[in-house]
């Protein structure tokens, strides 16, 4: 009798413990106050072509800490030859790129014999390909008062392309 007893008095603290998500929907967490679709969002932005004019110099601070990788500041104007999906209005355009604090890599020879590769070895022509992100709306959303905001991360330079001879 006192095992059933106790039975009983198990059951009914069982199912007078029920848990919290049987209750109700009250503790589930809202939805936000506005849609997050209108807001601005960083996509991917790649432009490549050929160098105009570079007025890169070397940041302070990293040519202080000795970086292994230092990073620049100053504009870059390049003839932009192609691009992604976000630099397609740019193609076959004279574009001029603001780098703050971007990385540099220069893949190319030692132009001047001074022993080392650096921004003295750049020149006019040169192949280079930027690459950052840019603020971007959805295409439904109101574009009135909005300015995308380009960042620039990367510059990679290059030699110019080798024509091929005929011989």
């Amino acid at each position: 009798m006192t095992a059933r007893k106790i039975l009983i008095a198990a059951c009914a603290a069982a199912l007078t413990a029920t848990p919290a998500w049987a209750h109700g929907r009250d503790d589930r967490p809202t939805a936000p106050a506005r849609s997050h679709r209108c807001a601005p969002h960083k996509v991917a932005y790649v432009a490549a072509g050929t160098l105009v004019d570079q007025t890169l110099v070397l940041d302070a601070a990293a040519a202080a800490d000795g970086a292994a990788k230092p990073t620049y500041s100053g504009d870059v104007t390049i003839d932009v030859a192609k691009g992604n999906k976000a630099a397609k209005g740019d193609k076959g355009t004279t574009q001029t790129y603001t780098l703050d604090h971007a990385r540099v890599v220069l893949g190319l020879d030692d132009q001047n014999a001074d022993g080392r590769v650096d921004l003295a070895d750049v020149a006019r022509g040169d192949r280079v390909k930027v690459i950052g992100k840019v603020t971007k709306l959805a295409k439904k959303c109101d574009q009135t008062g909005f300015t995308p905001t380009l960042t620039i991360k990367k510059l990679i330079v290059h030699a110019p392309a080798q024509q091929g001879s005929d011989s």
